[in-house]
């Protein structure tokens, strides 16, 4: 059967949304202290065989910063986390959430008419991630004129809401949505895609393995009606961009390629937490919050930071060049990391610099070989908390000058003091991470040793390919006065982890220990095969013990 393969613009012609008639039908509202919610079903489409209900819940602060509304799109597979709807509402701003997800086992959720059965998650099929339907009949197609129609009744529900200024946020698959949404709809004033640059599971570009030429075709249809460099071309609103560089489910090199997509005169803002995988950093949210403030009420944003190579000397030279009004900067870093992305993972190392007078910041880096790919990103915090950074920049050295001079690469020190605290990151429960955990304190002797007051901290630094000899073993400097049991885990090139659970004895003195490879195993307890294909370093369970030297022997 031949496939008709629609544009963006093909697959929306029909579509218009509604502004009235929407059949409310509010089922509770309550005050909760510092906010109220509206729970309440609405009618957002009318299919042949019955209507789309949609379940859909308002948040209201108690002291609202602006008229601005906020609605949060929701992942494939469940509802918005109240703990993060929260931050929002605490900040000042309403709230609007729904569902898509459709039949669960809770008391109140999206109704599906029998036609659309396949909207509901648990029984969407090849209707989630293909074409092979038409792509009218994706679960992604319907689930963003669901949320086109929530634009339309947030635009309309009155008195509650007469909003100014309607923003759109969405995590994850979410984003997905999102970034269709914003491609077709100009009503909305500003989206923040969160950890998701438009490629999800099965449009994925993570991974070398080769593609069957049938399934390639598939995704290029795919690619072509749903995802988002399809549909970034045609975003007319400003777009902010919060993610971590390290996280497995996209590919932070694609970011860049699909920002290039968005017009020239509409702006557009990367708040990259760089070096995190699961989490975000708080001044991720500070941003989002500062951001929102300022489009909803019509203030001068910032100009993001940009980041550029330069040789002197036969150096090479990394520099950032800020917002002229560097009065309002507080700190500023600049992160280089050395060859490709394997599986979203990369070793960031990380530089605190300080800005000059007109606003531009530089540092010296080594060059280890000169057709390896270096890539730069520069970071500047702000007095409100704001932190934006600049686009993704990769070079090769040889591209610039054959001078270059190169430096012999230590492949046996993982980390020391020299390394800094930019040399861990944090993998915490909660969402928003706070950098400031991870730190140096002082052990025995004077000696400063690494450590984090809650949860993980994790290191990139640990390339094995390096490393051929399997008799080699992994030693590390610790300092704990009381007896600790801790986890030290490696993450493989696959994302697998193997476990070495560790008990380290109390004493007033630096002690050391080493692991062997055999000692590391998986949750099948088979060990590692093989050192060369690790590819990060965390510690768990670890608060409070300080680490030092952790080195190749």
């Amino acid at each position: 059967m031949k496939k008709n393969i629609l544009t963006p613009v093909q697959l929306w012609k029909k579509f218009q949304p509604t502004t009235s008639d929407f059949n409310t039908n509010i089922v509770s509202y309550k005050s909760l202290g510092y906010m109220s919610v509206c729970e309440l079903y609405f009618t957002a489409l009318r299919e042949q065989d019955g209507d789309v209900r949609v379940y859909t819940q308002a948040y209201f602060p108690k002291n609202p910063a602006s008229d601005a509304v906020v609605i949060m799109v929701p992942e494939f597979n469940k509802m918005v986390d109240i703990n993060y709807i929260s931050y929002y509402v605490q900040a000042g701003f309403n709230v609007v959430t729904f569902d898509i997800a459709g039949l669960n086992n809770t008391k109140h959720f999206t109704r599906y008419p029998k036609s659309l059965a396949f909207c509901n998650y648990a029984y969407s099929g090849e209707h989630l991630n293909t074409c092979n339907f038409g792509a009218e009949n994706t679960c992604l197609f319907n689930w963003c004129k669901i949320t086109r129609q929530v634009i339309s009744f947030v635009k309309n529900f009155s008195p509650s809401l007469t909003p100014s200024k309607v923003l759109m946020t969405a995590q994850n698959s979410g984003a997905n949505i999102l970034w269709q949404v914003a491609g077709v709809d100009d009503r909305l004033d500003g989206i923040i895609p969160i950890n998701n640059t438009g490629y999800d599971d099965f449009n994925s570009n993570l991974g070398t393995e080769e593609i069957p030429l049938s399934e390639l075709a598939e995704r290029n249809v795919w690619s072509l009606c749903c995802a988002a460099p399809s549909y970034a071309k045609f975003i007319n609103c400003p777009v902010l961009f919060l993610g971590s560089s390290n996280n497995r489910n996209y590919s932070y090199s694609s970011l860049s390629d699909t920002l290039k997509l968005i017009p020239e005169d509409i702006t557009h803002y990367e708040c990259v937490s760089v070096g995190c995988s699961n989490n975000l950093y708080k001044q991720a949210l500070y941003t989002a919050f500062n951001w929102i403030d300022d489009i909803s009420n019509n203030k001068k944003t910032v100009i993001p930071p940009k980041g550029r190579f330069v040789v002197l000397e036969n150096r090479l030279w990394v520099y950032a060049d800020f917002d002229m009004d560097y009065d309002n900067i507080v700190d500023a870093k600049i992160h280089v990391t050395y060859g490709k992305e394997v599986e979203g993972v990369r070793n960031w190392i990380g530089y605190t610099v300080h800005a000059d007078l007109v606003g531009t910041a530089s540092q010296k880096i080594k060059v280890y070989d000169l057709n390896e790919e270096i890539s730069l990103i520069c970071s500047v915090f702000y007095r409100n908390g704001s932190m934006y950074t600049s686009p993704l920049l990769t070079i090769k050295p040889n591209s610039l000058g054959e001078d270059i001079k190169t430096n012999a690469r230590n492949s046996r020190m993982i980390f020391d003091k020299d390394f800094g605290t930019n040399a861990f990151y944090p993998r915490e429960t909660a969402f928003f991470a706070d950098k400031a955990n991870i730190h140096f304190e002082t052990g025995a002797l004077g000696l400063e040793g690494i450590t984090t007051d809650r949860g993980d901290f994790v290191c990139y630094n640990i390339d094995g390919k390096y490393i051929t000899n399997n008799e080699v073993m992994l030693q590390f400097d610790y300092f704990t006065t009381k007896p600790r049991k801790i986890v030290v885990e490696i993450e493989d090139v696959n994302l697998k982890s193997y476990y070495a659970k560790l008990e380290l004895p109390a004493s007033n003195e630096w002690q050391n220990i080493k692991i062997p490879r055999t000692m590391f195993v998986s949750n099948k307890l088979y060990p590692i095969k093989t050192w060369n294909i690790v590819k990060s370093l965390i510690f768990s369970a670890a608060e409070k013990v300080l680490i030092n030297n952790i080195i190749w022997i």
